[in-house]
Parts: structure tokens; C-alpha cells; sequence
């Protein structure tokens, strides 16, 4: 019956409204109005914040005295200017850490593992996370001004700053001019930006790329991987190619033919000035010192390479143990 009820009504058109009684339908609208503040006033409190429920008093308030339109366009005002002010205290940045703290996969003889352990302190980790624009890339951009004091920098000079974007899932243009800053200030100090964890066909890898904070052939201090473990990775072959490097200066020889990998343009041995009063060189020195083993005829501690491959796998292992 009620649907052959409804059925009628629909068929009938919109004159059947007429009689219908005016109080009914202000009965009805009177109704439906307290519903809506009932939820928008009572039903929110203790479930929203304080913020959003004044932002609801205030659009409720407003559409009272000036109007529905006007009411809505305050609230959109307000919601905008809220989420810039709550996004904002949040911290762009998840974690920071050396190098000490975290290192790649890969396996390292024990002479290399003994020089990266001393000199990880290099490698400056930052991960990154939530939407990167004006309200949070401030507190980044302060933070890596404040590793860059000299007060700082005499005490943990760094070589690498390794920016990790997994985690990040969006980027405004406010945000990437912030990086241009960035890495010029880096490239002035001649540390490496390497940037991990971000796609190229993604937001933040279209962001990075507008504003040039990619790898190119142009410049050699923007390097761009797609983990972590391959940035770290890249990191601790620079600094092998430095323990290189100084291993040959100070023992007057040149660099082990077998590790002929140029990752990024050093000087030559005998350019290298092992006594420089660099922060990053003498820590460099200081490591290669303690970890390189001449032997007493001067020759480079390069293992010899045994015919038997479980013969040469252990003595790649142990070959700086024996003395």
C-alpha cells in the first residue's frame, strides 16, 4: 500500500504539494535543521579537535547571519588556513642519522670495513616523509644549515647528504626551490646530494627534475639512486676510492690496479696533501693510517689472487688479520 501511496504522488506532480499543510512542511524543515546541528555540534565533541570544531561553530554562526553562500566560503578559508597551520608543526623529517648508524649490504674486506667504520661519520641520512611544501621544507632547510656551522662542522664534518624520499608522497614548487638552496649551499662545501627513494616518473621526481636537484652529467655532486642501500652503497665506494687514495700517498705507491673504479674526480697520490688541515682529509688520513698494513718491503697490501676460489675467498677475508 505505501508504494502504490508513493506511486500515486509521483504520478501526480507537484500540485498535490498545495494541499498539503504549510506547518507540516515548516514541521519538516524545523526538523531536519536540528538534526544537522545535532550533529555538527553535539555529535563532534570529543571526536574533533579543537580546531575543526571552531571552524564548524564558526561556518555554523555565519551561515546564520550572513548567509549559506557566505558560510561556505568561510569554511574553505578556514579549513585551508588550519591544515596549512597543523601540517606545519608536523616534521618533514622521520629520521636522522651517520652513516655509523646504518650501512649498505654490501660485504667488505676487513681492512675497508675497519677504514668505513671510522669515517661513516660522513655520511649524514635524512628520511624524509609526508607532503613536502612551504610549512615543512623550513625545518629541513634549517636543519641542514645547522650541520653546516663551523662549530658543527669542526666536530662531525660531513661528505654526504644522503635525502631519502620513500616516504615522501607529494612536492610543491615552494619545496623545490628550497632544494635549488640546498644543494648550491652543498656543492659550496663540495658535499655530495644524493637522493634515494624517489621515482622518476613520480610527483617528487617531476618536482626534483623541474628544478634541476637531479643527476647529470653537469654536475657530479647530485647523484640520484633508486634505494637507500644502492645510495649508501655509492657513498662507501667514494670513501673507499679516498682510502685509495691516501693509502698510496702516504705509502708512496700508486693506487691497486685492482681497484680501478673512478666514482667521482680526485686528485691524483701525489696531489694529496695527507697533512691538510680539512676536517674530512684528516679524518680520511687518520682512518687510512689506522687501517692499511704495509708490509716491511714496502709493497701494497693488495691481496694476491689464488688459483683455488675458496682459497682466494678466504684469504680475502683474513688477509689483514695475520699480522
Amino acid at each position: 500500500m505505501l508504494g502504490l501511496a508513493t506511486l500515486g504522488i509521483f504520478f501526480s506532480g507537484p500540485a498535490i504539494i498545495g494541499y498539503i499543510p504549510t506547518m507540516v512542511v515548516g514541521a519538516l524543515i524545523f526538523h531536519l535543521g536540528l538534526e544537522l546541528i545535532r550533529e555538527a555540534l553535539i555529535d563532534t565533541v570529543g571526536v574533533v579537535n579543537s580546531i575543526e570544531y571552531a571552524t564548524i561553530v564558526s561556518i555554523i554562526l555565519s551561515m546564520a547571519v550572513l548567509g549559506f553562500n557566505e558560510g561556505i566560503f568561510l569554511g574553505i578559508l578556514m579549513a585551508c588556513f588550519f591544515f596549512i597551520l597543523l601540517y606545519s608543526r608536523r616534521s618533514g623529517m622521520r629520521k636522522a642519522y651517520t652513516g655509523s648508524a646504518v650501512r649498505s649490504t654490501v660485504r667488505r674486506q676487513y681492512a675497508q670495513r675497519r677504514f668505513l667504520d671510522d669515517v661513516c661519520k660522513q655520511i649524514q641520512v635524512m628520511r624524509l616523509q609526508g607532503f613536502m611544501f612551504f610549512g615543512t621544507i623550513n625545518g629541513i632547510e634549517a636543519y641542514i644549515r645547522n650541520l653546516l656551522e663551523q662549530r658543527q662542522w669542526q666536530e662531525n664534518p660531513i661528505r654526504f647528504l644522503v635525502l631519502d624520499f620513500a616516504l615522501v608522497n607529494g612536492m610543491d614548487f615552494s619545496a623545490a626551490e628550497a632544494f635549488i638552496r640546498v644543494r648550491r649551499l652543498l656543492e659550496a662545501r663540495e658535499i655530495y646530494m644524493v637522493i634515494c627513494g624517489a621515482e622518476r616518473s613520480s610527483e617528487v621526481g617531476h618536482a626534483l627534475r623541474a628544478a634541476s636537484v637531479w643527476s647529470s652529467e653537469e654536475t657530479e655532486y647530485v647523484q640520484t639512486f633508486a634505494s637507500l642501500n644502492d645510495a649508501l652503497e655509492w657513498c662507501e665506494n667514494v670513501l673507499l676510492q679516498y682510502y685509495y687514495l691516501h693509502q698510496a700517498a702516504l705509502a708512496g705507491t700508486h693506487v691497486p690496479q685492482n681497484y680501478n673504479y673512478t666514482f667521482v674526480t680526485t686528485p691524483q697520490p701525489e696531489e694529496v696533501n695527507i697533512y691538510g688541515s680539512s676536517p674530512r682529509n684528516a679524518m680520511v688520513s687518520e682512518a687510512t693510517q689506522s687501517a692499511m698494513t704495509v708490509s716491511r718491503s714496502g709493497s701494497s697490501p693488495v691481496m694476491r689472487v689464488s688459483p683455488s676460489p675458496a682459497l682466494a675467498i678466504l684469504q680475502q677475508a683474513f688477509h689483514d688479520l695475520d699480522s
